[in-house]
Formats: structure tokens, sequence, C-alpha cells
């Protein structure tokens, strides 16, 4: 049986175009909002300034890629990047920025714990189009 957080637990932020989430295991855990609670409050504020940008602007509006790019193309994974932190997320059809999980940046190009976070992603990415399509992701 599924853990549907409140939503006001997954809710980011509701922005002018996208609304931003925290993505949610089956089991009710928030990988990237545990971790965001873990960080200085000058990272968190960055990160809020970044997602509240995308967020309220048109579509098409885009980041400097110093603060957020693409890292899988195929499986359209991008990165929020306040500082050492990266911030793994993906957008939806219907406007939604799901924002899955985090790490420490390591070093200039990524390693293979930081590619082990990104295929992190792309699974939590698979599991929640699986589970908005069977309509178990959010509560009715």
């Amino acid at each position: 049986m599924p853990i549907h957080p409140k939503l006001e637990d997954i809710l980011y932020y509701e922005g002018k175009t996208f609304t931003a989430e925290w993505y949610y295991t089956e089991n009710g855990e928030l990988p990237a909002l545990v971790y965001y609670k873990e960080l200085r409050e000058a990272d968190q504020d960055r990160l809020d300034y970044m997602v509240k940008y995308l967020a309220d602007n048109p579509i098409g509006t885009r980041l400097p890629e110093t603060m957020y790019r693409i890292e899988d193309r195929e499986n359209k994974i991008y990165a929020f990047k306040p500082g050492s932190e990266r911030f793994f997320n993906f957008m939806t059809v219907n406007k939604k920025i799901a924002i899955t999980n985090a790490y420490h940046k390591h070093s200039q190009k990524m390693s293979r714990q930081d590619l082990e976070k990104l295929e992190i992603s792309v699974k939590y990415r698979t599991d929640y189009f699986r589970r908005t399509r069977e309509g178990t992701y959010y509560e009715k």
C-alpha cells in the first residue's frame, strides 16, 4: 500500500507557469526535501531563487547553465545548481517540476558517485510517470 505525503509536504512552490514539487517514493520518502532541509540557509535560498525564477517565467525562459542545465538528454533530467549542490529534476506535461534527489558535487566532472545519483533520478522519473498513469501518485 503506497504512502501519500500531504500535498503541502510535496508542494515546493506554485509559480505563474510551473508548480515545483518534491518527488516522493512509494513508501512516502521525499529524498530531495530531506537533503534540502540539511543544507545551509544560503544554499536553500539559492535553490529557492532558481526554482521561483523558473516557475514564474514563461515556458522557454532559461536560467544560465551555471544555475540550471540538462544532465541526461535521453531522460530529460535537469539539475538546479545552487553552489556545490545539485538537485535533479524533470518537467511534466502538466507543467510540474518534480525535484527527485540531490547530492554535493565532488569534482568538475561527474564522478561515479554522482552518476549513481543521476541513475536514481532516472528511476524516480520512471516511477513518477508510472504511478501518475496508474492514478496512484496523487491522492484522490
